[in-house]
């Protein structure tokens, strides 16, 4: 169990980081960065995701994300798990990715790299537009987590988890050695403590079972293989 402590140690001070970091996950600022002609500091953060999903799938969700770490300071408050619906994040995301090409073109493409857009020389929280912005970001996630369930901004709303999710599609078409949930040989006896303690809500039980361990949804927490009293998963790089 030290590696959960670890994880949760390090999503946590990724949330507190927050303020500083927000305006490089703003879904607001690549577009109008793009409207200006400027690849900002959001657009590298996505691009590096991106990439990143192609060795790490979307451990990033459960390790390192923000959002994903207020949502982990929550989860004791809030034990059920958010009603399913994986399609509903594309809704938001493709019309937000559209807009981004589409004032891009407008404008003529891109003439400028600034990194720091929209920041106080590089921290966020630098006007009361952006404080405004923040909080509301907070208020969607605390709403979210507490009337539709646990984890339901990453299931849901996140514009950040496609980006990843088609990385991991990629890298499973590819076969590249990433870090990914591993069946090992010993024997499942039904127990269903892995799909009780999955971050995401997951059936782990039946992906062990058809030996089927890929899931869009999977976060690479690790939290399955380290409950499992048989050992019967690993999360390892392979």
């Amino acid at each position: 169990m030290k590696r959960q402590v670890l994880r949760k140690r390090i999503s946590s001070i990724s949330f507190f980081l927050f303020p500083a970091t927000f305006v490089y996950f703003s879904p607001y600022v690549i577009v109008d960065a793009s409207a200006k002609g400027i690849i900002c500091g959001s657009f590298f953060m996505f691009i590096l995701l991106f990439v990143g999903s192609l060795f790490f799938g979307r451990a990033f969700c459960s390790w390192a994300c923000p959002l994903g770490g207020a949502q982990e300071i929550l989860s004791p408050l809030k034990k059920k798990f958010a009603i399913k619906g994986r399609i509903i994040k594309w809704f938001i995301w493709v019309p937000w990715v559209i807009s981004i090409i589409i004032v891009a073109m407008r404008r003529g493409g891109y003439q400028e790299i600034n990194p720091i857009f929209r920041t106080n020389h590089g921290f966020s929280l630098g006007s009361i537009y952006t404080a405004i912005a923040y909080m509301c970001v907070l208020f969607v996630l605390l709403t979210a987590q507490f009337i539709v369930g646990k984890r339901s901004f990453c299931r849901h709303i996140c514009w950040i988890a496609p980006f990843m999710i088609l990385g991991n599609k990629i890298r499973i078409l590819l076969k590249t050695p990433s870090l990914k949930l591993a069946k090992t040989d010993s024997p499942c006896i039904n127990c269903k403590t892995c799909t009780k303690n999955c971050l995401m809500g997951l059936d782990v039980e039946n992906m062990i079972m058809t030996n089927k361990m890929e899931d869009s949804e999977c976060i690479l927490c690790g939290n399955c293989a380290d409950v499992c009293n048989k050992g019967c998963i690993k999360l390892k790089f392979q």
